[in-house]
């Protein structure tokens, strides 16, 4: 099969590796030499040149694939229908929803009374927009009063908040006072006269929570709590039934929570719900029969509890089938809606408020590869429960159940473009085999009309304990229809077989998650369904580990790969406890600093130093964004740079993105060009591109 990037791409002039600076480290992972440690600088000149001739090689590049990538933007844009509005979710007196127009970037937040009346504007984001390359809404707050608002806004993608408080009146919103910079958690009192939120510390992490007088000076807000041990991020919050304010504190492995008055959080300090023990996780919410909790020690299962009030004992509730964990509740009027794992598919149930085990209600099919999540259900007075159902093929569909009749009626249904047939592709999950005797889920979609074995895309992340649950997505649609067979890796490390998968995964046991990206992309190819001589990798973030570990053991198994804001310089992030996350990714990790074995564990997978010389890797796109927190700007372009000094014929380029974070581009029009790029190159590289 011919590989059309190479013909894409012929003659085309590509970086050359940086000018190496080698530096001997030595550590409990022995002595390291780094070529390229002083990449880790912005303003060193020699990373401003590196930087300016990637982003030369990278626009060169992009005009190669642009007669490719431009009718694949074309179809994603006819299929995105505008206008187009979300399903109106009911808070109070109100229906909340958003709508898109022709054009537009950003999404307009209307609400429209429940008793019938005009809509009013809440928040138009492109006037907020205005001027700013980056805009991310991290929230909108409406107090219970209806007229008390705050918005939370990142113009910058660095994940430092500017909270905006104000005014809700006819449709105008009239700002009052701005709290900056801040983390993301933010939450109002029952009065709408106090908002909790959180500050940073040095490393960028939610450290402390404050209490802000609404209308008041800002410079006079009051610390309430601060946390002094680095692992942990702290968060607020109210209960359901607004019986409680709550702020958590949580790190990989452990949390605490404290209640507060949810009218004055000032009248007591934070009441613990319970002393910190190390290595319990938990949440907590409150509703009209009491406290409900799902927690685990140690490495088990979550399980359900109920607290009738702070002084009573937790009672445990038996409620889940052989097989099944538990992974999330929402407390209702009529009673719990439960989110559990059964075969790595996300499902729905209910349970009556003092029913039986046995009584609870199945809202979706386990055996099917799709997920059922719980959405907009934020009224304990109102009686129909929502949630929402999606496929990789099956656009989201939003059903209203009632827990009174069992009677469930289909509200919403996500519109997408007239020449969408969903009947034209198919989504299955088949488990394989890992090498350890393991069985891992693999969740795949193609075109019916494709024969196999066929070109094969690999997603895998692995970490966290989060999993990658099947989502519909009109892009990934160009990639099906070009021939290509998608296909999501559920790697050990993630959490869609519960805590165990993700222990599994981590730590020493990282390996585990590469491996079983391996043995999975074998086992496609023994079972006939990928292509053995067109096969892609695709991993983002912590996925980059795994990505570039496959890449590192086994560069001939695959034709193409993409990785995107790519975790890959490991164990040098990992031993720098000034960057942000560092200190609280230890528990996810390892701590080379204080472990030998940990440090060796982390040398032996960590991507950037197991890069192999003299090897000929597969075509590699992998981006990165100057105001990342998450994943430095650095990890790729030393990974970059370190894979074209190695292996000077492996053809890599690497997208920078100077006024963009983590979470990658906000502009509706920036964001299907990217994607468009990296779908033409994909099939290009797996030789679909004609």
């Amino acid at each position: 099969m011919a590989n059309r990037l190479t013909v894409l791409t012929q003659g085309l002039e590509r970086p050359s590796a940086p000018t190496p600076d080698p530096l001997v480290l030595e550590g409990r992972a022995g002595r390291r030499v780094d070529p390229y440690w002083y990449l880790r600088e912005l303003e060193d000149p020699r990373t401003q040149a590196a930087i300016r001739a990637e982003e030369q090689g990278f626009a060169r590049l992009a005009e190669r694939l642009a007669p490719l990538a431009e009718p694949i933007e074309a179809t994603i844009r006819a299929r995105v229908v505008e206008p187009d509005e979300s399903f109106p979710v009911r808070r109070g007196r109100w229906r909340y929803l958003t709508r898109i127009e022709p054009d537009l970037e950003y999404p307009i937040h209307l609400r429209e009374p429940v008793d019938g009346g005009p809509r009013e504007l809440v928040l138009d984001e492109n006037a907020w927009a205005a001027g700013f390359e980056h805009f991310a809404l991290a929230g909108i707050l409406i107090g219970d009063d209806d007229t008390t608002v705050v918005v939370g806004t990142d113009t910058t993608g660095a994940e430092q908040l500017r909270l905006t408080v104000g005014t809700l009146k006819d449709g105008v919103l009239t700002p009052q006072e701005v709290i900056e910079p801040t983390g993301y958690g933010f939450v109002l009192s029952n009065d709408a006269r106090w908002l909790l939120y959180t500050r940073l510390d040095e490393t960028l992490r939610p450290a402390s929570v404050w209490a802000h007088r609404v209308g008041g000076d800002p410079a006079e807000d009051i610390l309430l709590l601060e946390e002094p041990d680095g692992r942990f991020f702290l968060d607020v919050a109210r209960t359901k039934d607004r019986a409680y304010l709550a702020i958590q504190a949580e790190s990989k492995q452990t949390s605490q929570w404290w209640l507060l008055d949810p009218t004055d959080p000032l009248a007591a300090p934070p009441r613990p719900w319970a002393p910190r023990e190390e290595g319990l996780l938990y949440q907590l919410d409150h509703g009209p029969r009491g406290f409900v909790v799902i927690q685990s020690r140690a490495e088990e299962e979550f399980t359900l509890w109920t607290r009738r009030d702070l002084d009573a004992k937790l009672v445990r509730l038996e409620v889940l089938e052989p097989g099944e964990v538990l992974d999330g509740f929402e407390i209702t009027r009529h009673g719990l809606a439960l989110q559990t794992r059964r075969e790595a598919s996300l499902v729905a149930s209910f349970l009556p408020w003092g029913a039986p085990p046995q009584a609870r209600i199945l809202l979706s099919d386990p055996s099917q590869p799709q997920t059922t999540v719980f959405v907009g259900n934020l009224d304990l007075d109102q009686d129909e429960v929502l949630y929402e159902t999606v496929s990789l093929v099956e656009p989201a569909t939003i059903t209203a159940f009632d827990p009174r009749t069992g009677a469930r009626r289909e509200v919403w249904r996500q519109r997408v473009g007239n020449d969408v047939d969903p009947a034209t592709y198919i989504t299955w999950r088949i488990w394989v085999e890992a090498r350890d005797g393991e069985r891992v889920p693999v969740t795949l979609a193609r075109r019916r009309d494709v024969e196999l074995p066929a070109p094969t895309l690999l997603y895998a992340y692995g970490a966290y304990e989060e999993p990658i649950d099947p989502s519909f997505s009109v892009s990934r649609l160009s990639l099906l229809d070009a021939g290509v067979v998608f296909a999501i890796v559920h790697v050990r490390g993630g959490g869609e077989l519960g805590r165990r998968w993700h222990d599994a995964g981590r730590l020493r046991a990282k390996e585990r998650s590469i491996l079983d990206l391996l043995d999975a992309t074998h086992a496609l190819v023994a079972a006939n369904v990928a292509d053995a001589t067109a096969i892609g990798l695709r991993g983002a973030s912590a996925g980059g580990i795994v990505g570039g570990g496959a890449l590192n053991a086994e560069p001939s198994t695959y034709r193409a790969a993409v990785l995107e804001v790519p975790f890959v310089d490991c164990l040098s992030t990992m031993s720098d406890p000034t960057l942000p996350l560092t200190v609280t990714e230890w528990e996810e990790w390892g701590n080379p600093l204080d472990s030998d074995e940990d440090a060796k564990a982390m040398a032996h997978w960590s991507p950037y130093d197991n890069i192999r010389e003299g090897v000929s890797y597969p075509a590699m796109l992998v981006t990165t964004a100057l105001n990342d927190v998450r994943v430095g700007f650095f990890e790729p372009l030393k990974y970059v740079s370190k894979l074209r000094l190695l292996s000077p014929a492996t053809p890599v380029w690497l997208r920078i993105e100077d006024t963009q974070g983590h979470l990658g581009p906000t502009r509706r029009k920036q964001a299907w060009w990217d994607e468009s790029i990296v779908v033409a190159f994909l099939i290009a590289a797996l030789g679909r591109a004609d």
